[in-house]
């Protein structure tokens, strides 16, 4: 009985899509890594840094509530893909593989004989890393190593849209494709492009923490001008778009940089938009979560979703939208001790959170935090000692979601050994 309510308010979604024609539809997955959804204009950011994807937003389903499951990027994704919770299939942390016994969405377009072809950018993603290259005809995990001897861990937009674009015009036009295209410009160290300063002042001219969105808002705005070139070439007719981030990014709120241990809006919310056939553009609130995006993706493609999936398709008409959302935040990445590995999928998490309409309890830090987000969206005003009613009921959905899917441990043979390369580009980017 518990599980049935619980289900009950996990599912929820919405409809505006009209029925489509029996020719299967082009299907493309487009994500960019720590990209915060207030950092765009059709959520609202005032500076001009997303023109082209402010532009596909007109066209498409925006929605403005939409929850990572962790803010880590193996994990986020491997959540989205599988539309398991990390926790189930024990890959809370960068470097820890998806698992063989886990099925994925991508490989229901394989065998439903799509042309599968995807481009990464993030060595977390990387094959022999996060084992979620199942069901692609083409991963390309290509990575420049070095430049300049220093360790590269990604591929810049320029060089991400220029792969897609040759994977495209290669593609087998008698068949349709699903096309996973991965941009991880805005993740840390933020390099600063001359030619794109949405801020428009000098960064000698900033302090400590106007730079450091400067920075990253040049990162999002370069990233936004080769996402435009991506846009600009795929095919117009009978082509869905899934839009989304792995999860957000803290420049300096709660006096945090970074992603990844805490469990605040600006790491866990993230944009989420769909376009295609019969999709009509607008907005919702409905809350969102990065389980449905698997579901979501077969479904546009007139796929079922295979048993085990947990999230809903986000154009169901007949789903509610009344959600809990229990999320969690776990430390970085595996270190290289032997052991340490399987160790960590028995570790608990950093942080735990739930939101409800619009009230949000994050637990596992000094201090329980309960925030009304309508109120109070930036977090700044702590009422869990002034409610603790509310504090012990949501903590009880907590509890309760930790009793449906508890940790899954692995056992060491379960993991191939990352290579020493893996581990180091791992540690460059400080998840060691």
């Amino acid at each position: 009985m518990r599980m049935v309510a619980l289900v009950g308010l996990i599912g929820g979604g919405a409809c505006l899509r009209a029925a489509a024609d029996d020719a299967p539809p082009n299907v493309v997955f487009l994500s960019v890594d720590t990209l915060r959804a207030d950092r765009l204009g059709c959520y609202g950011y005032p500076l001009d840094a997303t023109p082209h994807l402010d532009d596909l937003a007109e066209r498409s389903l925006v929605f403005e509530d939409c929850l990572t499951e962790i803010p880590l990027t193996g994990p986020s994704f491997g959540a989205m893909l599988s539309s398991r919770f990390p926790r189930e299939t024990g890959t809370t942390r960068n470097g820890l593989p998806m698992p063989e016994d886990t099925p994925l969405a991508t490989e229901a377009f394989q065998a439903a004989g799509y042309e599968t072809f995807c481009v990464q950018s993030n060595w977390t993603l990387r094959a022999s890393v996060a084992q979620l290259d199942r069901g692609f005809d083409v991963y390309d995990d290509k990575l420049r190593s070095f430049r300049w001897l220093f360790l590269v861990s990604e591929r810049y937009a320029a060089g991400v849209t220029d792969a897609a674009l040759k994977l495209l015009k290669k593609r087998d036009a008698t068949r349709p494709f699903f096309a996973w295209i991965h941009y991880s410009d805005p993740h840390a160290p933020y390099r600063f492009h001359r030619r794109f300063n949405p801020d428009g002042r000098k960064l000698r001219k900033l302090d400590e923490v106007a730079e450091t969105r400067a920075r990253y808002d040049s990162e999002v705005a370069y990233t936004d001008h080769h996402i435009g070139r991506l846009l600009e070439a795929l095919p117009k007719e009978k082509t869905f778009i899934v839009f989304v981030a792995d999860h957000g990014e803290s420049l300096h709120e709660h006096e945090y940089v970074g992603h990844g241990r805490r469990g605040y809006q600006t790491t866990m919310r993230v944009p989420l938009m769909i376009s295609g056939p019969g999709v009509a553009p607008g907005r919702t609130d409905l809350p969102a979560r990065g389980i449905d995006i698997g579901p979501t993706l077969l479904s546009v493609a007139g796929l079922e979703p295979f048993a085990g999936m947990l999230g809903i398709d986000l154009l169901d008409p007949d789903a509610a939208g009344d959600r809990v959302r229990v999320f969690e935040t776990y430390g970085g990445a595996v270190p290289r001790i032997p052991g340490v590995r399987q160790l960590l999928t028995q570790l608990p998490p950093v942080r735990q959170g739930v939101v409800e309409g619009t009230w949000k309890l994050i637990v596992g830090g000094p201090e329980a935090e309960l925030f009304d987000l309508e109120a109070d969206p930036g977090e700044e005003r702590n009422l869990a000692e002034t409610d603790p009613g509310r504090v012990e009921a949501l903590q009880k959905r907590i509890d309760m979601w930790e009793e449906l899917f508890p940790r899954r441990s692995r056992d060491e043979e379960q993991f191939e050994d990352l290579r020493r390369h893996d581990l180091e580009v791992l540690e460059s980017q400080g998840y060691l």
